[in-house]
């Protein structure tokens, strides 16, 4: 199973209370891509929200928590930067010599471990041990995180409608593609309407 799809799957399944954007785990190779993407997804959004704590005269606290954040995240770096080969002989010639009750008592064959099962776990037990919040509060928490995912469909949406209307302002090609979208989702529309009124 992807780890990715896992680990936000679990984030999905166990949300933290009062979450401030849908947490989204996403593993990328190139550092460059990673300090962008750093910039657009966490510092800009943190700069933005605290402009808007100071507009309405409360104290700015996102840009102190983002910088915290990064700098917990640059003392894992170089554990999740780099990439090493170990060899497992040594367990491998271990297991081999080991009785089925040896097995069962001193269980470390991490092949049989359901990975999906042990990031939930996970989760819950940071949720519950590490952030002192209760498990009693995950409906409400389920709740937050569709609304913070509606909030961000709902922009997205704007921003891409916003911008191709630019694109449309000053293409006479992209006035043509976005006719011809439109004039297909009609014609689709009215089959549709005549294929479910002949029923």
């Amino acid at each position: 199973m992807n780890h990715e799809f896992c680990i936000n799957m679990s984030f999905k399944n166990v949300p933290l209370e009062r979450a401030f954007r849908r947490p989204h785990v996403t593993l990328r190779s190139s550092p460059a891509l990673t300090r962008c993407w750093t910039a657009v997804g966490h510092t800009l959004p943190a700069l933005l929200y605290d402009a808007y704590l100071r507009l309405t005269g409360r104290p700015p606290r996102m840009m102190k928590t983002i910088t915290r954040l990064h700098k917990a995240m640059m003392v894992l770096e170089y554990f999740t930067s780099h990439s090493w080969a170990w060899s497992t002989e040594n367990m491998s010639m271990l297991q081999n010599h080991m009785s089925p009750e040896d097995k069962k008592v001193f269980n470390f064959d991490v092949r049989q471990l359901h990975w999906a099962e042990y990031m939930e776990d996970y989760c819950l037990g940071t949720k519950k041990y590490v952030l002192n919040e209760e498990l009693s509060g995950l409906p409400a928490a389920r709740k937050h995180l569709n609304k913070l995912r509606n909030i961000r469909y709902t922009f997205n949406t704007v921003l891409v409608v916003l911008i191709w209307r630019v694109f449309i302002a000053r293409s006479q090609m992209a006035r043509n593609i976005w006719y011809f979208v439109v004039n297909l989702c009609f014609k689709f529309l009215s089959y549709f309407r005549a294929s479910s009124s002949m029923r």
